[in-house]
């Protein structure tokens, strides 16, 4: 089968972006036996600080996506395996001033996809975490993509700015990437309240479906610590079997 490459987006951060790249790659790769790359573009860089080694990348200087988007190396020279089947590209904060080395740069919105098309075989999945912002970074992740799947957080706020976010999508769409889908959204950190409920109801007037809501839980974050999924920490908790439901779609996209 075909590499499916997905990138995880929302300009708006603490919606659980990172949490969903993470949790899914577990899955993909652990549940499912798929080989999965985790791409990390966000230069807060919290995936590398929870998947990765982020004291050995800093102290031994080793080659990260700053140096795959500056052109300077390969995605298979920086890739870190994690566990079995589960592979992690990594980023450093050095990346926050990549956007603007790169701004003048021959083809700029498609650096991702060419370094990604030399190694797509090697791949079943490739999950994209992207940064919380709608610049270039983003840009390329969407410009690289078959999907885009969109966390939202289960709360008013969460839905201030969501049609920027799509204005971007649809642009690429038109303009670079013609072939890219939005899979939907998965509505994170849900709770029994009137605003998690109203908040879905509005999310529901939207074209895009549903395709997961993640209750909120503190056994995510336990999970992330002990470095696996949410479902292999605790197989009785509902976040964790709700993120197992969402890669079951995943695994879905590939038939």
């Amino acid at each position: 089968m075909p590499c499916l490459t997905i990138a995880i987006a929302n300009q708006k951060g603490g919606v659980a972006k990172t949490t969903t790249v993470s949790e899914l790659g577990e899955l993909l790769s652990q549940q499912y036996h798929k080989k999965v790359l985790m791409i990390d573009i966000d230069p807060q860089a919290s995936l590398t600080s929870i998947k990765g080694d982020m004291n050995d990348i800093i102290i031994n200087n080793r080659k990260t996506m700053s140096n795959v988007m500056l052109r300077q190396s390969s995605i298979d020279e920086i890739v870190i395996p994690i566990k079995t089947n589960l592979y992690l590209a990594p980023a450093t904060l050095v990346l926050s001033d990549v956007e603007l080395n790169i701004i003048n740069a021959t083809l700029r919105e498609l650096i991702l996809k060419a370094a990604l098309n030399s190694m797509l075989g090697s791949y079943d999945f490739v999950l994209i975490d992207c940064p919380p912002s709608r610049g270039l970074l983003t840009v390329n992740a969407l410009s690289a993509s078959d999907y885009v799947l969109i966390p939202i957080q289960a709360e008013y706020q969460a839905l201030l700015g969501l049609q920027l976010l799509k204005n971007t999508v649809a642009n690429v769409q038109s303009q670079i990437n013609k072939e890219l889908k939005v899979w939907g959204y998965v509505v994170t950190m849900t709770t029994r309240t009137n605003q998690s409920s109203d908040t879905l109801n509005e999310i529901k007037k939207d074209h895009y479906p549903i395709l997961s809501t993640i209750p909120r839980s503190t056994k995510v974050s336990d999970a992330g610590v002990a470095n696996m999924s949410t479902y292999e920490f605790d197989t009785n908790n509902p976040a964790g079997s709700a993120y197992l439901k969402l890669s079951e779609k995943l695994i879905g996209l590939e038939m």
